[in-house]
């Protein structure tokens, strides 16, 4: 399964054939959400499928990767699979919003195309913890400034007056 998800399609055109979308996306294709998550991540893969409920073009199917992302407190790598079913209502218009199916989530695009690759980024940042942290670290972490481990970097701050000094003397 070596088909990238980096296409740009015509859903009209995909709903009318009742298109299947198979492929996956590289850690290095990734533009937006590739600062969070480590180079090692698995690959993201979907499946998924165009059609149509009504008037509405309709995408369906399931993105799954095994992501690894970096703990914010002892900076160690979590492992974060993730398992999302899509069920999307592409719509290019605003007025739309609240005529879409049950069960459905909106996909506002601009234009006629929809970028495959962007629509799943879009679905993992909705997963993605906006602090990623294990419930309970591997490594020992100082708790406070009373800790033993705990270190207090002394500052050298320069006098903000020190210039004014300066001038005094003249």
């Amino acid at each position: 399964m070596s088909k990238t998800l980096q296409i740009e399609v015509d859903p009209i055109l995909c709903a009318s054939q009742e298109r299947n979308i198979v492929g996956e996306l590289e850690y290095s294709q990734l533009t937006r959400i590739q600062d969070d998550l480590e180079p090692s991540s698995a690959p993201i893969k979907a499946d998924l499928t165009f059609s149509r409920i009504g008037k509405f073009v309709v995408l369906t199917g399931r993105i799954s990767s095994n992501l690894v992302l970096q703990c914010a407190a002892c900076l160690e790598s979590i492992d974060f699979p993730v398992d999302v079913d899509v069920k999307l209502a592409v719509i290019n218009n605003e007025e739309l919003l609240s005529l879409i199916p049950d069960g459905y989530e909106p996909c506002l695009i601009e234009g006629d195309h929809l970028m495959i690759s962007h629509m799943v980024e879009d679905e993992l940042v909705l997963v993605l913890p906006s602090i990623a942290r294990h419930t309970s670290c591997p490594v020992d972490l100082p708790h406070s400034s009373a800790s033993k481990d705990f270190v207090l970097e002394a500052e050298d701050k320069k006098n903000p007056f020190e210039a004014l000094k300066s001038l005094k003397k003249n």
